[in-house]
């Protein structure tokens, strides 16, 4: 998987948070992580050692969120 087609499991809402729309697992360096579909992600929330809400933003400025 391409690192922008993580946004394809991601819906961004209008107060800046990330939603999981489908099952995903984020592989870090540290692990694996479950995410499942509902789970929210505001900026600070850090995943595994990332800020998963600023990673995605990221990427959506780059790919299209």
């Amino acid at each position: 998987m391409g690192r922008h087609e993580i946004l394809d499991y991601f819906e961004h809402r209008r107060d800046g948070a990330w939603v999981c729309t489908k099952p995903f697992t984020l592989t870090t360096r540290r692990e694996s992580i479950p995410i499942r579909p509902g789970m929210r992600f505001d900026y600070g929330m850090r995943v595994g050692g990332l800020d998963l809400a600023e990673y995605l933003e990221q990427l959506g400025s780059q790919f299209g969120s």
